[in-house]
Formats: C-alpha cells, structure tokens, sequence
C-alpha cells in the first residue's frame, strides 16, 4: 500500500513539473517572438552584422549577471577551451547572422514556420552522422516537412523569396548546433554554455560589421536594440528552465506555438498575412515535428519500460508514470 502511495505521489509531482515546463515553454516563444519583432524593427534600418553586435552588447551584461549568480564563471576557462562548445557557438554565430540579414525581406511569420525545421533536420542528421535508428515513419515525417517549407516558400507565384532560403540556412545550422549541444559534457553548466555563446557570437559578429560598414543610429533604433537584446537574454534563461524542469518529450512540442506567436506580432506590426498555400506548409511543418516528438515519446517509453521492469522494484512506479501521459519521468 505504501508503495502504491508513493508511487501515485511521484506521478503527481511529475505532473505538476511538467505542466510547469510546458507553461515556461510557451512564455519563451512569446518572449522570443517579442525579441524577433524588435530585431526585425532595428535591421530594417542598420547592416545585420551590426544588429548581431549591439544586441549581444546589451545581452552580455544580463548573461554576465546569471553566470554570477548561478556561479558559472568557474567553468569559463574551461568552457572555451572545449571544442564542442566552441563550436556550437560558432555555429550559433552563422545561423545568427544569417537569420538577422534575411529577417527584413521575409515575414515574422515565415521565419518563425521555418525555424520549426530544426528539430526535423536534427532527426535526419542523427541518422546520418551518428547512425542513429530512424524508421521509415520518421522519416516520412520528414520528407513531409521539408513539403512544407516549399509551400511556406511557394516558388510557383513567379516571385520566389531567395531570403527564405538564407533562414532555411539558419535552421540547417542551428541543427547542428543542438547536435552539438547533446555531445556537450555535464561537467560545464548550462549558464556557462550560454555566457561563453554570447561571448563568441557578439565576436564573431565585428569583422562582420566593418565589412558592411557600421551605421549611426537614433533613439528609435537604440531602443529596438534594447528591447531585442534583453528579451532574447529572458527568452533563453525561460527556454533552458523549460526544458530542465519538465521531461522534454512533454515540454518540447510547445516550441511550435512559436508560430502562432510570431504570426500574431507579424500581423499587429506589419501587418501580415499568410496566404493559404503558407498555412497548409505551415500544418505540414507543424504536424511533422510534433509526430517527431510522438514516435522519440514512445521510442524512449519502450526501453525504458524494457530497462526498468526487469527490476520488480520498479515495475509499480513505472506503472505510475505510465498511467499519466504528463507523467513521464526526466532521464
């Protein structure tokens, strides 16, 4: 009877985390939409390298704060002498600047719709790089997706939008950046990760900007700048919260309300508005990441399962868990 107990106490605890999860998930896409409006306002009138720099300078000091005072300055030194980690900022860095000088040519919208690939892309490149079991399903998923970006892109109305390509570009990138991210170590904190990230592609952003030459600018840019480089840094700290406080195959799936988000800014700002060939890619891109995230929930449920029952010890809590979908435990 205790055991039942406890076990029926630890689904309730997970529940309740997860539903917290999910809930700081949706509020870093808002916030994230918020930090994309304000980059897209401030590059429409100054060079995207430039744009990349100034919102780093004001992100820094906030990251710089969070590192203190989760106390990831004694992992710095270590941190940039990792290879890994250095190279998922450097891919962060391209992706970034990328995204930044497409992001006044094409929608809130469509930039939102696209980046929704990258955990697509991420699936193909596990089994390609990694060899890492993919069956046929997920990866009809994927050819699925990737249909969808071409109706977000509709290159059948005569005036193909070449800047879509360059955010396509961006989620390649950022793909494998997160695959990186997975092979970093537990020794080095997440805040680290982040300071030693900003650092980098806040560097990797000046030589860029004395190629395209730099800009003065007014008020009105200055507190676009502001506005993007302080959000992205909250956006960040509630997306790493997220996903470490909720299982990531609950919380996970919330990342694609991002594109209600960003289509309701596009709209209240610009005044956008998808076409009906933009929403059936932006279903298609939708609907094949959240069967993604199905098939890794039920995959990761299966040996799990087949890991813990073998342990009779184990076998009531995993009932537990398994009786509440939301339930399902970190690991």
């Amino acid at each position: 009877m205790n055991e039942r107990v406890k076990a029926h106490a630890q689904s309730v605890f997970l529940a309740t985390e997860n539903l917290r999860g999910i809930m700081l998930m949706i509020a870093a896409r808002i916030v994230f939409a918020g930090s994309d409006t304000f980059t897209k306002l401030a590059s429409e009138g100054l060079p995207a390298a430039e744009v990349v720099v100034l919102r780093n300078v004001v992100s820094l000091p906030i990251v710089l704060l969070m590192a203190w005072g989760l106390g990831g300055f004694r992992h710095v030194y270590g941190a940039f002498g990792n290879r890994v980690v250095v190279t998922r900022s450097v891919l962060e860095g391209t992706g970034t600047l990328a995204f930044v000088s497409a992001l006044p040519f094409i929608t809130l919208g469509q930039s939102a719709v696209i980046l929704l690939t990258v955990p697509i892309i991420l699936v193909a490149l596990s089994a390609m790089i990694y060899h890492e079991a993919v069956g046929w399903r997920r990866w009809t998923a994927i050819v699925v997706g990737f249909m969808g970006v071409v109706l977000v892109a509709n290159p059948f109305s005569g005036s193909f939008n070449y800047f879509l390509l360059l955010a396509q570009f961006t989620a390649i990138t950022w793909a494998f950046r997160d695959l990186m991210t997975s092979r970093i170590g537990g020794g080095i904190p997440t805040v680290t990760v982040a300071l030693v990230n900003t650092i980098i592609v806040g560097s990797l952003a000046v030589p860029a900007s004395l190629l395209q030459g730099w800009r003065g600018f007014g008020m009105q840019e200055a507190l676009y700048l502001l506005g993007s480089g302080g959000l992205v840094a909250f956006a960040n700290f509630l997306y790493i919260d997220a996903l470490r406080t909720g299982a990531v195959s609950v919380v996970a799936p919330f990342r694609y309300t991002a594109a209600v988000w960003a289509s309701i800014a596009g709209f209240m700002v610009w005044g956008d508005i998808p076409d009906s060939l933009g929403l059936l890619g932006t279903l298609f891109i939708i609907g094949s990441g959240l069967y993604t995230f199905y098939r890794e929930f039920e995959l990761a449920r299966a040996r799990r399962q087949k890991s813990l029952l073998s342990s009779p010890a184990s076998a009531n809590s995993v009932r537990a868990r398994e009786g509440d979908p939301i339930g399902e435990s970190k690991s």
